[in-house]
């Protein structure tokens, strides 16, 4: 399963790092692929983790303005 988030106010290598840190952390996920130009997050994981979780692990590193691009 693959979620993609929109994620707006990423803007630099410590964004990616914090948010590859914390979506990581998540029991299932099994990549975090960052694409700091167009402000992305993909995350390839097993059927247990919600777009919710993930939002949330996004949300716990900071970043309050995250949509749910699937």
């Amino acid at each position: 399963m693959t979620i993609e988030l929109n994620v707006p106010e990423m803007s630099c290598q410590h964004c990616v790092n914090s948010i590859t840190g914390e979506v990581s952390q998540l029991q299932g996920v099994r990549n975090v692929a960052i694409d700091l130009g167009t402000k992305r997050v993909r995350v390839d994981a097993d059927e247990s983790v919600t777009p919710q979780a993930v939002v949330a692990a996004v949300n716990e590193a900071g970043y309050d303005e995250v949509t749910v691009l699937n």
